[in-house]
C-alpha cells in the first residue's frame, strides 16, 4: 500500500512539471525614437479605451505618467487609457512653450455624431517644471541634466446620447517652442 501511493505522487509530480515545458510563441513589436535637439516625436497616441454607452456622458483622461479614465452620465469605460506622449530635446533650464491644440478642441468622427474632446490638458510629469500657463499656451522649463523630457495630453471625450458603436478617430496639432 506504501509503494502504491509513493508512485501515485511520483507521477502527479511528473505531469506537473510536464506543464512547466509546455511553450507557445506571440510576436511582439519593438521600436525606438530618436530625437533630434531642438525637436518634437510623437511617441504614442490619445486612446479613450472601450466605452458601453447607455446614455451621453464624458470620460475624462488624465495627462498623468499613470493614466486614468474617469466616467459620468451613462458611459462605462473598459480597457486601459493612454494619453498623447510626446518628447522632446532642448537643454537644461531651457523654457519651452507647448500650444494646445487650436480651438482647445478635438474632433473625433466615425459611424455615428461626431465626438469632441475638450478641457485639454498637458502634464509634462518630473521631465517639466510648470512655469505658467494661459488658456492656450503651457510653459514649462526643462528639469533634466540631459535636456531630454516627455510630456503628456490629456482632455475630456463628450459622448452624445445614443452615440453609435464603432471606432472614432481625430488628428490634432502641437506645437511646441523653445525659448
Amino acid at each position: 500500500m506504501v509503494r502504491f501511493m509513493v508512485m501515485a505522487m511520483v507521477a502527479a509530480l511528473w505531469l506537473a512539471s510536464a506543464a512547466a515545458y509546455a511553450q507557445s510563441t506571440t510576436s511582439v513589436d519593438a521600436r525606438t525614437t530618436l530625437v533630434d535637439p531642438l525637436s518634437l516625436a510623437k511617441l504614442s497616441d490619445m486612446d479613450f479605451g472601450d466605452l458601453i454607452v447607455t446614455t451621453g456622458g464624458t470620460v475624462v483622461l488624465s495627462a498623468d505618467p499613470v493614466p486614468t479614465c474617469t466616467t459620468s452620465g451613462g458611459v462605462t469605460h473598459t480597457q486601459e487609457c493612454q494619453p498623447a506622449t510626446f518628447a522632446g530635446l532642448g537643454q537644461a533650464g531651457q523654457r519651452v512653450r507647448i500650444r494646445r491644440p487650436i480651438g482647445r478642441t478635438i474632433t473625433l468622427t466615425g459611424p455615428g455624431t461626431d465626438m469632441t474632446v475638450t478641457d485639454i490638458t498637458i502634464d509634462g510629469g518630473a521631465t517639466l517644471n510648470p512655469v505658467n500657463s494661459n488658456p492656450n499656451f503651457e510653459r514649462f522649463t526643462i528639469n533634466t541634466f540631459d535636456g531630454t523630457f516627455i510630456f503628456r495630453v490629456g482632455g475630456t471625450l463628450n459622448v452624445n446620447a445614443n452615440q453609435q458603436p464603432g471606432v472614432y478617430t481625430g488628428t490634432f496639432d502641437i506645437r511646441l517652442d523653445y525659448q
